[in-house]
């Protein structure tokens, strides 16, 4: 951890915003480490002008005020009105000055504070928005979580220099956690945003997403989903002792899958559920058949002889036998879209 974060650290305290003895908490706080991880990959600097997208908390827009210094400015965005309402509220109790907070689809940034010299995001958008990059300063940064395939969950963190073309440059790809970031408040934590193909609500909700959506359109992925709901072949798979490792090792391997199988004609397959068990997993499908790895070690498939499951399974002494590679060993290419770019990911 540099100085200047170590630094904001101290001086800002985390219990004021993310458990305040009048203003409570909120849903979701992003992990300690994972902060100061994700705020060394953005290379803040004092006297900087920064635009955060994901206000949440507050406490990471006030370590950005903090680090950026009386000579620098923050513009903190969210999309919810409470989040914002009071982050401000906290903020002004600490007497924080230099930073702005705008209810608003961050999406759209906020060109009338920018330009900027670093943008920071906190919540994945499919794709780095058209509107960051030609808010960004040239030689600028951004630093944010992103889809890498059109698979829900399938979400790494990208860090891209904008050069004097106003386009992204030299991305870098590295482990990341975030809800996904829509253009309307999210209420269904349980069911990701995007690429989701089919799912289930009521007492037991679950979803599937599948990358064959297109291409074999006389599949149905609501039967897929049903395969692994109903799952008739179950395997534990150990990658650690440690719950805490078992979780990192699998989402190695989820960016293992991601980077093998590519973003086009590719049967990679999430699967998920929600309230009471929260599974996630990856894997494959076809139409036909279907295998997932749970982020817990359980290989669930359609039956034990499923093509999926002997396919997931090669896959995975395939990632043994490379040492267990994640996001970091995986390459990322910039592809210009619509409204922005993609990252998509390869070995």
């Amino acid at each position: 951890m540099s100085d200047l974060i170590s630094t904001a650290v101290q001086a800002v305290p985390r219990q004021h915003y993310t458990n305040h003895p009048e203003l409570g908490s909120v849903p979701q706080s992003t992990a300690q480490a994972a902060i100061e991880r994700d705020l060394a990959r953005a290379a803040i600097e004092p006297g900087m002008r920064v635009m955060e997208i994901g206000t949440g908390t507050g406490y990471t827009g006030a370590l950005l005020a903090d680090m950026v210094g009386a000579d620098g400015h923050v513009v903190s965005i969210d999309i919810d009105p409470s989040l914002t309402d009071r982050a401000g509220k906290l903020h002004a109790e600490r007497g924080v000055s230099n930073l702005t907070l705008i209810t608003a689809d961050g999406h759209q940034g906020a060109s009338e504070h920018g330009p900027y010299d670093v943008i920071v995001g906190w919540a994945t958008p499919t794709h780095i928005p058209a509107a960051w990059v030609a808010q960004c300063s040239p030689g600028g940064r951004i630093a944010t979580p992103v889809y890498i395939a059109p698979v829900a969950r399938t979400v790494g963190h990208v860090t891209v220099t904008v050069n004097n073309e106003a386009a992204p440059i030299d991305p870098k790809l590295g482990p990341a956690v975030y809800i996904d970031m829509g253009d309307e408040i999210n209420t269904t934590l349980g069911i990701p945003l995007f690429y989701v193909d089919a799912c289930t609500a009521g007492d037991s909700p679950a979803w599937v997403s599948v990358a064959w959506r297109d291409t074999t359109p006389e599949h149905d992925p609501s039967d897929t989903l049903a395969m692994l709901k109903h799952a008739d072949f179950s395997q534990k798979v150990v990658f650690s002792n440690l719950e805490r490792d078992q979780a990192s090792r699998w989402r190695d391997f989820r960016a293992y899958c991601v980077g093998r199988e590519g973003a086009q004609r590719s049967n990679l397959t999430a699967f998920g559920t929600g309230e009471p068990d929260w599974v996630t997993a990856i894997g494959f499908s076809s139409g036909n058949n279907a295998a997932v790895l749970t982020a817990e070690g359980q290989l669930l498939g359609n039956r034990e002889d499923s093509p999926a499951v002997a396919k997931l399974r090669d896959v995975i002494k395939e990632w043994y036998d490379a040492d267990r590679p994640g996001l970091d060993a995986v390459q990322a290419d910039l592809t210009a879209h619509i409204d922005g770019w993609l990252v998509t990911a390869r070995i």
